[in-house]
This record gives C-alpha cells, sequence and structure tokens, in this order.
C-alpha cells in the first residue's frame, strides 16, 4: 500500500489538503503535518517518525515538502536512507495532485519524476502568451477565447 505525506513551513500543507479535499475529494492514505506553527509542531518529524513506525515494512510512503533547503526538507532528508520512504520536495498543487491521482502500482522511481516534470510544464508566464495565436482549452475541450 501507498501513503502520502505533506510537511511544509507554517500551514502550507493544510491548505494544500484543503485544496485537494475541493478539487479531488477527501484522500485516503494523507497526512499532512504543519511545522513551527506552535510548540506541538516544532516536533513534527517526531509525530511523522512515529506515524511511519506503524505502518507495515512492506508500506512505501511518498513524503512532499514545500522547499528544497528549508528545514521541513532538511529534517526528513534522513527518510530516504530508508526502504520504500521517498522524498519530494518544492511540490505545488498540480504535483501533488498528479502523484495522489497515479496509478499507485506504478513504481515510484518512475512516477515521481514522471509527476514532476510534468508539473513543470504546467509553470508559465502568462505574460509571454500569445493570446493571438494560442488556442487555449478549457477542462472541456472548449476554445475559452472564441
Amino acid at each position: 500500500m501507498r501513503h502520502y505525506v505533506l510537511a511544509s513551513h507554517a500551514y502550507l500543507s493544510q491548505g494544500f489538503v484543503s485544496a485537494l479535499r475541493l478539487i479531488i475529494g477527501e484522500q485516503a492514505n494523507l497526512k499532512y503535518y504543519c511545522a513551527y506553527v506552535d510548540e506541538e509542531q516544532e516536533h513534527f518529524k517526531d509525530r511523522i517518525l512515529a506515524d511511519l513506525a506503524i505502518l507495515p515494512p512492506e508500506d512505501e510512503v511518498i513524503v512532499m515538502t514545500d522547499m528544497f533547503g528549508g528545514s521541513v526538507n532538511n529534517e526528513l532528508m534522513e527518510l530516504i536512507h530508508r526502504n520504500g520512504i521517498h522524498l519530494v520536495t518544492g511540490v505545488n498543487l498540480a504535483l501533488i495532485i498528479g502523484i495522489l491521482l497515479a496509478d499507485a502500482t506504478e513504481p515510484a522511481e518512475t512516477l515521481l519524476p514522471r509527476m514532476i516534470k510534468e508539473a513543470r510544464e504546467g509553470m508559465l508566464y502568462c505574460n509571454e502568451i500569445d493570446m493571438e495565436n494560442a488556442n487555449p482549452l478549457d477542462d472541456f475541450g472548449e476554445d475559452v477565447y472564441r
């Protein structure tokens, strides 16, 4: 079974989960941790480690953090040496949705690089889009600029 963990500075991970619930609904096997918002949250790593310890050893965990080099990610870097745990940083909503909706049987080693590539392609500086020649489609495949 695959489990998902979101960890961030302050309430960003809680905000991601709120948006996820709105867009794709409640997600099983997803936990979030808000670091450094109060005394209890200062020990977010201990809470994550305790939650990981109760999972069956054959289960896989994808841990997602807000930014590389930040204290949240730095504290969780030791997890990459554990079997079945994958750490992804610099997440955005598109990446999280892609990971959560992906085929859970696809190996994380191929899934995660592919999802990261797709999420990067969704990052655009909209002022550079040539709206005269663009044909953007809305969610239903209709031209939204006709």
